[in-house]
C-alpha cells in the first residue's frame, strides 16, 4: 500500500514538473538523466550552481512530494529524488543540502531524478559545445552535452577530443543522437573513429581530420574533427562496457550554420552523416560492405577504417569497387588495383607504417600464419558523391583471370591470389547522404 501511494505521488510529481513556468530555471529530470540533458533539451545552459538555500522550496516550487532527506549533500547526481521502486530510498528526497557551489552537469544515477538549475536561452549561440574534466565514465548510458538550435538555423558538430587510460578508452562507447532520433546515428570507439585498429596507441601523429596526441601504451588522447550537421538538436554520450572509471576526460564542440564543403562539394543544410559498421568472418573472396546508400538518395562517401585479423598477408590482392545509381553489374568502378594501392602504398606497404593527410597505414603485427592491419582513407581530394544510390566494397583477397593474368576484373571461376584464408573484418564507413 505504501508503495502504490508513493508511486501514484511520484506519477503527480511528473505531471506537476512537466507544467513547470517556462521562465522557471528549475527543471526536473527523468530517471537517470544528467542536467546536461535536461538543460540542453530546454535549449538552456546547464549551470553548476544548485542554490537550494537549504530549503525544500525548490522541490515544493517543481510540485514533489517526497520524504525530505536531513543528511548533507554527497553525489554528483544530487538534489535528486529517487523514483526507482527498487532503490532503498525509494520516496526520498536526497542532497538539497549543503549544495557545494558546483556540482557538475554531467552526474547521473539510474534510480534518481535530478533537480537541475539551467540558464538563459542558448539556442542562438554562434559555437556551443562542453568539456568533461576528470570525471567518470559508467556502465550507464551518461549524457555530456546536449544543444538546441534556434528556428530557421541548423548545427554542426565539429570537434571531439577524449583522453583517459588505454584500458579505459578502449572500453568506452560514445555516441551522437542528432534531431532526437531513439538509437544513436553515430556510436563509435575512439580508436577505429581515428583510424585505428586494435587499439595502437603509437603517438603522436595526426592529420587536420584526427589523430592520436598521446599514448604509447599509457594514458591515451584522440581527436576527431568529422563535422556532423543536425537540423535541430545535437546529444553527446559516453557509457563503458565493462566498468565505472574516474580520471575520464572529453570535450565536444559544434558551430551554427557552418557551411561544409568536402573536396569542393557543398553539402546542403539537410546532408546528414551516418557511420555505417561491419564486424564479422567472412571467407577468402568475399565481397565486404564499406558504405551504402539507397536507390533515390543522393550523397558523398566520405572516408574509412578497416581492421583485418587474416592467417597471411594475401588479403591484400583484394580490389575496391563502387557503384552508384543504375551502375550495378560487376566490377563496377574498380577503385583499386589492390588493397595497398588503395591506401596509396605498393608492395604490402613494405616501407611501414605512415599517417597521411589522404591515407594511413596504421598498424601492422604479423607472423607465419596470424596477421593483424588497420588503414584509413580519405576521399576529399577525389570526392565520391552520388546522386541516386551508391555502394562502395572491399574484396578479403581477390581473383586472377587465368586468361589475360589481370586482377579486379574476375567476379567467380578465376585464380585466387595467392592463398587468402578467412579474415574478421572490421570497417567504419562514413557517408553523408540527403
Amino acid at each position: 500500500d505504501h508503495i502504490f501511494k508513493m508511486a501514484a505521488r511520484l506519477l503527480l510529481v511528473a505531471c506537476i514538473a512537466a507544467a513547470v513556468l517556462a521562465d522557471s530555471q528549475f527543471f526536473l529530470g527523468e530517471q537517470g538523466e544528467s542536467c546536461a540533458a535536461v538543460c540542453g533539451r530546454q535549449g538552456r545552459t546547464c549551470l553548476p550552481e544548485v542554490p537550494t538555500n537549504n530549503t525544500t522550496d525548490v522541490y515544493k516550487q517543481l510540485g514533489v512530494t517526497c520524504n525530505f532527506d536531513p543528511r548533507p549533500w554527497w553525489a554528483p547526481d544530487q538534489p535528486n529524488v529517487v523514483t526507482d521502486p527498487s532503490d532503498p530510498n525509494y520516496g526520498d528526497c536526497l542532497g538539497w543540502k549543503d549544495v557545494p557551489a558546483n556540482v557538475i552537469c554531467q552526474g547521473s544515477y539510474h534510480a534518481v531524478r535530478r533537480v537541475c538549475y539551467c540558464g538563459d536561452d542558448d539556442t542562438g549561440l554562434p559555437f556551443f559545445g562542453t568539456g568533461y574534466s576528470g570525471g567518470e565514465v559508467t556502465i550507464n548510458e551518461t549524457t555530456i552535452f546536449a544543444h538546441v538550435v534556434e528556428d530557421g538555423s541548423y548545427g554542426v558538430m565539429d570537434h571531439f577530443w577524449t583522453t583517459a587510460p588505454g584500458h579505459v578508452l578502449d572500453t568506452t562507447i560514445f555516441r551522437y543522437y542528432v534531431d532526437g532520433e531513439a538509437t544513436a546515428s553515430i556510436e563509435f570507439k575512439a580508436g577505429l573513429a581515428c583510424g585505428v585498429g586494435f587499439n595502437d596507441s603509437t603517438a603522436p601523429w595526426g592529420t587536420k581530420w584526427f589523430g592520436i596526441g598521446a599514448g604509447n601504451g599509457a594514458g591515451t588522447a584522440y581527436t576527431n574533427n568529422f563535422n556532423i550537421p543536425f537540423g535541430k538538436s545535437i546529444r553527446f554520450t559516453i557509457q563503458n562496457e565493462i566498468g565505472t572509471f574516474g580520471g575520464f576526460y572529453t570535450i565536444v564542440r559544434g558551430m551554427k550554420n557552418k557551411k561544409v564543403n568536402i573536396g569542393g562539394v557543398e553539402l546542403p543544410s539537410n546532408a546528414r552523416l551516418q557511420l555505417q559498421k561491419f564486424d564479422s568472418v567472412v571467407p577468402a573472396q568475399t565481397f565486404v560492405p564499406i558504405t551504402t546508400a539507397a536507390r533515390g538518395l543522393a550523397g558523398l562517401h566520405f572516408m574509412h577504417t578497416i581492421a583485418v585479423v587474416s592467417g597471411n598477408l594475401n588479403f591484400l590482392e583484394g580490389c575496391y569497387h563502387a557503384y552508384t545509381g543504375t551502375q550495378t553489374t560487376f566490377p563496377g568502378i574498380v577503385m583499386s588495383t589492390g588493397t595497398e594501392d588503395y591506401f596509396d602504398s605498393g608492395w604490402y606497404f613494405n616501407a611501414g607504417e605512415f599517417h597521411l593527410p589522404v591515407a594511413g597505414f596504421t598498424h601492422l603485427k604479423a607472423n607465419n600464419t596470424y596477421v593483424e592491419w588497420s588503414a584509413y582513407r580519405f576521399h576529399e581530394m577525389d570526392p565520391l558523391p552520388f546522386t541516386d544510390g551508391f555502394e562502395f566494397v572491399w574484396r578479403n583477397g581477390d581473383m586472377v583471370d587465368p586468361h589475360n593474368g589481370l586482377k579486379c576484373f574476375t567476379e567467380t571461376g578465376g585464380v585466387p591470389a595467392g592463398s587468402p584464408t578467412e579474415s574478421h573484418v572490421q570497417v567504419y564507413g562514413w557517408i553523408y547522404t540527403w
